[in-house]
């Protein structure tokens, strides 16, 4: 009744005004029924009481309403007509828990068909990871096959994060007519046709002006009125998404529309970019839309692999976290070709979460190999685990983050 005021007071007279209930019974009479009625009484379920209690607190509800609405005018109430809505309760309340019964039956099979088909559709998951080796975060080279790797340099929150798509070799003839098809081809092809947004990203690509490849690697020429030099944040997120775009080219030039090197307003005019990821650790970034993603740390260089393998134990800023699970612990040292990684105790990998696990190793040898360095692990409690054979150097992944081209 949120319309309705009333006082204390005037509530207290309202119920003052309900009939005595008197039971004008024999005491014999009521005696002879309790001895008679011996059989025991089902031990309610656990939830009858508290509906019980519900239905009381609504009908109460109903009649104080009810009793409101006529301005207290109810002065008397029949008594046999009590004991016919007592025993309408009784069998609401037996009807009740035969229903409960029914429930809990239909409850338990719907709950066995609810597990079958989660078990089928773990089962199907499982069976498509095998059959589609790009099911996973990252891809190796011996993946690939005919296939053809589209990086892009995605952004969120001022960060860059590289993005693999598998280009499938038929689609590639389609589009084509060949495989062989350069990064320049694949970015000024597809970079317009990606839904980043749905991705979870910015809307950021295709670039303004045009990308060509040019004798020295990648050329971009802008047009005047571009918005890449705009701030600190922005130039930043520019260059580190060129860098994620184009890293295998030797070098990345930036012209007008002149063909001349670019002037940015807080640096001048701009020289070639080595688009190449250098000397970083790398971490984990957590999406706006709970994907979790592998990014290295863009602009923040280390000394040596020994210095970087040691930063990804912690984060550096609230934007990635590690990819070391903080239940492990390990020593890094250092040779002309390789990082070893060796680990306090020796490690089962079965033991922690899988794609946890799979981030930190592919982490870690993209670190090394950021330094031109292979990874080798030490101090595992099995010779291998997944793909990885702890008896040798590490793969490199070819490309991270990998997701479905969505077109």
């Amino acid at each position: 009744m949120p319309n309705n005021k009333w006082d204390e007071d005037h509530i207290e007279n309202l119920l003052r005004d309900f009939p005595a209930i008197k039971d004008e019974r024999p005491k014999e009479e009521v005696y002879k029924r309790l001895k008679n009625d011996h059989k025991p009484k089902k031990k309610p379920k656990r939830w009858i009481p508290m509906l019980v209690a519900a239905l009381a607190f609504i009908t109460f509800g109903v009649l104080l309403a009810s009793t409101l609405g006529q301005n207290g005018n109810d002065s008397a109430t029949d008594m046999s007509g009590s004991e016919s809505s007592g025993e309408s309760a009784d069998s609401y309340s037996t009807a009740i828990e035969n229903d409960g019964s029914d429930d809990s039956a239909a409850t338990g099979d719907s709950e066995g068909t609810e597990e079958a088909a989660e078990a089928e559709e773990a089962d199907a998951f499982t069976a498509s990871q095998e059959a589609d080796p790009f099911g996973a975060a990252s891809v190796y080279d011996e993946d690939l096959g005919e296939n053809t790797l589209f990086k892009l340099g995605m952004t969120e929150n001022a960060l860059v994060i590289p993005v693999s798509f598998i280009i499938s070799e038929e689609r590639l003839q389609e589009d084509f007519g060949t495989v062989e098809v350069d990064a320049v081809e694949l970015y000024n092809r597809y970079a317009a046709e990606v839904d980043e947004e749905s991705l979870g990203f910015d809307d950021y690509h295709p670039y303004s002006g045009t990308i060509t490849a040019s004798a020295q690697g990648i050329e971009h020429a802008l047009p005047a009125d571009h918005d890449y030099d705009m701030a600190s944040a922005s130039m930043t997120v520019y260059f580190n998404s060129l860098s994620a775009s184009f890293n295998e080219a030797a070098e990345i030039t930036i012209v007008n529309e002149a063909g001349e090197p670019v002037e940015f307003d807080q640096v001048g005019p701009l020289e070639a970019i080595n688009p190449a990821v250098l000397n970083v650790a790398y971490y984990s970034y957590a999406a706006a839309n709970g994907e979790n993603h592998l990014t290295p740390g863009y602009n923040m260089p280390h000394e040596n692999a020994v210095e970087a393998l040691e930063a990804m134990k912690s984060s550096p800023s609230d934007l990635y976290t590690s990819l070391v699970p903080p239940e492990l612990n390990y020593a890094v040292t250092e040779t002309e070709g390789t990082v070893t990684v060796t680990f306090n105790e020796a490690i089962d990998f079965d033991a922690f979460d899988y794609e946890a696990i799979i981030r930190m190793i592919e982490g870690m040898a993209l670190a090394a190999d950021s330094f031109s360095k292979e990874l080798v692990m030490d101090n595992t409690a099995a010779g291998s685990w997944d793909r990885f054979d702890f008896t040798e150097s590490l793969p490199v992944p070819v490309g991270i983050n990998v997701m479905e081209f969505n077109n």
